[in-house]
């Protein structure tokens, strides 16, 4: 018989089940179905092939971008590791995908896809700081998708119910966006990436996969349709999912019939049995009694929205003294002290707590228990978020979503309150602060009602955020002011020291004018410092500069008479530069014709004895040439003589040898002649000091000092390590490493110094220096890395948790809960 090719078969392939799905022959699908996934796959397989092609750009532009080794380190680490796990995801996103569409058709149920859920039930570590900035990301992203497909994907779903016996719809659609969520987050848990990596990959897997997704869903709707299924639907409502109804105790009152979804509550339901189970092994652990007392038989268990009334009836002075301590058994004594009145004044009817009640009550202690010993939280915080424990508590009693909706007003109120006050200290005087007045006002507001709703705990987290950003605009000026400072104080430090090393180098060793060596270590030294502040070190102007230094030194060296003419000429462009140089740092013109002459008098001096050296050398030229004209006269006059007596009585020659020359006489060898031996050069006076020099009559002395000391003093950033023992340990440098601008700090009390909180304002470049503000943006502290690292050694420094307060008093609560079942201490 021929098949009609409009009537497509639903039956499953009952030979594959139990069997690997390999091919569209061995699946339990009907063919359209295979078709429409694999169509959906081809998409995934080029969408994310493209993904993981620029996640590799964008991660090695964030490393190359990275401030500091650490972090670079981590993105490095991030591209290798995605770089390797490429392939596995791949696999894992198409087995995923695979199975999810088979389990349409099979016996088990199809779970609903879970990646943007804010906790995990297997390991009960609930909202998760990561986890939850994961939570939200993908939240945003499946709503813009689902926002901009809505018909497309509920034609998907309808049609998709159509073919399989599973119920479908955009909940549990394994095609959905949620699900192809749900498909790369699991992928991406093996690969354990920092949560700033993992924000990346998932604004890549948005941008990749999810911004092209528009014309796929269409395509798989025409598939579908090309294929004869429901190719008339126009408009139709999904099958909605069953309600789950809720156990008793849990407030099925007016306060809770209209709050969540059916998916919602079902959750809600299985957070509160998880909840329950773990405290009531931790009663049977510690042996508490007290449920004994309040649940016990006889009794009609309260609803909620009665026992919101009997807690609205509660005095309040007793609401607050429950903040001060005895918190859990003050608590649950006065309830039932209130219970047991209202059964002697009514009927005699006999109420006792809801197990769920109970359970919520004790939650809400232990929550209050970690919160009011965080160290975290400053004594004024601690004083009035104690006093927000009955509020908390009426709201978790009427809403359970409390527990499991990361985004609910109350924990988000709570959250900013310990948030605004993490800059307070125990000795601040809060009397005249603007923010106490308002959490003040805030926490009696919300005693003064007796049920809150979500909309009062709204308009109070909005006008705590207004007046906070009002007053961080405020911080904000003035800690931009300080980082400014500090900076530009670096900056000129830095330069300073540059130009210390420069002038200290220049002048080591040389003897030179004091007058010279004052006017380069108070004068010219500050013209240095403005170049190198304004152009840097290695800049032209900079070497330039120094060069003008050097031929300052340079013109006040001994010269010798033949360039004396042009060291003058030279002396006259070296005084334009250093008059050129002062006129920058905008010196009137008598300073600055008072500096030039500091130069100009040591260079005429040495001008002078070069010129009385030339006159010397030319006076003595001229004596030798008289006494060689006179020598030669003499000679004249006496050979004729000298020829005529050799004749007449000749010697023999040994002995005329041997006889000295006769003498001079005085009369004719000139006074001086001696002194004119005796006299040096001009080369070799040329190479004596200025001092020396200084002696001939008629020059004025200079005076000299010789140059052995650093002139200008070089500050140290960071004190010598003198011993192994004094350098920082690795554990400290790698926390140091770790820290970024805007943590907050505990300091700790230090002779005259008490506690106190303070802000990383700016690491400043030029001088390695931490900055540390107060929540007014003053500076209140500055250490280096080597002073900070012992202060981490000795526990004098703590970096506070900024993580939301409630989410980690819901996590430590949770765990030391799981800890007690598994019997640990």
């Amino acid at each position: 018989m021929s098949q009609d090719p409009k009537v497509v078969s639903i039956k499953p392939n009952l030979a594959a089940r139990g069997k690997p799905v390999t091919s569209a022959a061995a699946s339990l699908l009907p063919v359209p179905l295979v078709g429409v996934r694999d169509h959906l796959q081809g998409y995934l397989d080029t969408a994310f092939n493209s993904l993981f092609d620029n996640a590799d750009d964008n991660l090695f532009e964030m490393a190359d971008r990275a401030s500091s080794n650490a972090e670079q380190t981590l993105f490095f680490e991030a591209m290798r590791t995605v770089r390797l796990q490429r392939g596995a995801m791949l696999k894992s996103i198409s087995q995923s995908l695979l199975q999810a569409t088979e389990r349409l058709n099979g016996d088990n149920p199809v779970p609903v896809a879970s990646a943007h859920v804010a906790f995990e039930l297997d390991s009960l570590t609930l909202v998760q700081p990561d986890e939850l900035e994961q939570s939200v990301a993908l939240d945003g992203m499946i709503s813009r998708v689902n926002s901009r497909n809505q018909q497309a994907l509920m034609h998907l779903a309808i049609r998709c119910n159509s073919l399989v016996k599973g119920l479908v719809d955009e909940r549990t659609n394994p095609l959905a966006p949620a699900a192809l969520a749900d498909y790369f987050a699991e992928a991406l848990k093996p690969l354990a990436l920092e949560i700033k990596v993992r924000l990346i990959v998932l604004k890549l897997f948005e941008r990749y996969v999810f911004n092209g997704i528009d014309a796929e869903y269409e395509a798989l709707n025409k598939l579908l349709i090309d294929a004869g299924v429901m190719p008339d639907l126009r408009l139709a409502q999904v099958t909605a999912a069953p309600r789950r109804a809720p156990a008793a105790g849990t407030g099925s009152g007016s306060a809770d019939s209209s709050r969540g979804t059916p998916a919602s509550a079902a959750d809600q339901q299985e957070v509160l049995s998880m909840f329950s189970e773990l405290i009531g092994n931790w009663r049977h652990a510690s042996g508490d009694m007290a449920l004994s007392g309040l649940t016990g038989g006889g009794g009609r268990p309260l609803r909620s929205n009665e026992l919101l009334q009997v807690l609205a009836e509660l005095p309040m002075d007793e609401a607050s003294d429950t903040a001060a301590g005895d918190r859990l058994p003050g608590m649950r004594q006065r309830i039932q002290h209130a219970l047991r009145q209202q059964s002697h004044q009514g009927e005699g009817e006999q109420k006792m707590l809801g197990r769920v009640d109970d359970d919520v009550i004790s939650l809400v202690s232990m929550l209050f228990d970690f919160i009011l010993e965080d160290p975290a939280l400053p004594a004024a915080v601690k004083a009035m978020i104690g006093r927000l424990q009955l509020p908390i508590l009426r709201v978790a009693i009427a809403d359970k979503s409390f527990f499991s909706r990361g985004s609910h007003p109350a924990r988000r109120l709570l959250n900013e309150l310990a948030r605004a006050t993490m800059g307070w200290n125990d000795q601040d005087d809060l009397r005249r602060d603007q923010l106490h007045a308002l959490l003040q006002d805030i926490v009696e507001r919300l005693l003064a009602v007796s049920e809150p709703q979500d909309a009062l705990f709204e308009t109070l987290y909005a006008e705590l955020t207004d007046f906070l950003r009002n007053e961080q605009r405020r911080s904000d000026r003035i800690e931009q002011r300080t980082r400014d400072a500090e900076e530009g104080r670096a900056r000129m430090q830095a330069a300073r020291n540059d130009v210390a090393r420069a002038i200290n180098s220049l002048l080591a060793g040389r003897t030179l004018p004091v007058t010279l060596v004052d006017l380069l270590r108070d004068g010219w030294s500050q013209v240095l410092q403005m170049v190198c502040l304004r152009e840097g070190s290695e800049s032209a102007a900079w070497t330039q500069t120094m060069l003008t230094a050097q031929q300052m030194i340079e013109s006040v060296e001994p010269v010798t008479p033949e360039h004396r003419a042009k060291r003058e000429s030279s002396n006259d462009a070296v005084r334009d530069a250093l008059r050129a140089g002062l006129e920058t740092l905008g010196l009137d013109a008598s300073a600055v014709a008072a500096q030039v002459a500091l130069l100009a008098k040591p260079q005429l001096a040495v001008l002078m004895v070069a010129q009385k050296q030339a006159a010397a050398q030319r006076l003595l030229d001229e004596q030798h040439a008289a006494r060689a004209e006179q020598a030669s006269a003499q000679q004249r006059v006496h050979i004729p003589a000298v020829e005529a007596s050799v004749e007449s009585a000749p010697l023999p020659i040994e002995r005329a040898a041997a006889e000295p020359p006769a003498p001079v006489p005085e009369d004719t060898v000139p006074a001086d002649a001696g002194q004119a031996d005796a006299q040096p050069t001009a080369a070799e006076s040329a190479a004596e000091p200025l001092a020396t020099q200084n002696a001939a009559p008629g020059v004025e002395p200079i005076e000299q000092v010789h140059i052995q000391a650093p002139v200008l003093e070089v500050a140290e950033s960071e004190p010598v390590v003198e011993t192994v023992e004094d350098l920082p340990s690795v554990g400290a440098l790698r926390w140091i490493e770790g820290l970024r601008a805007g943590c907050w700090f505990q300091l700790g009390a230090t002779e005259g110094q008490p506690e106190q909180r303070c802000k990383l304002a700016a690491i400043i470049s030029f001088s390695g220096k931490y900055i540390f503000v107060n929540r007014g943006g003053m500076k209140v502290a500055e250490f280096g890395k080597t002073e900070l690292a012992q202060r981490f050694e000795q526990g004098l420094i703590t970096l506070l948790d900024e993580n939301q307060l409630f989410d980690r008093a819901l996590e430590s609560v949770i765990g030391n809960l799981r800890r007690l079942q598994a019997g640990k201490p």
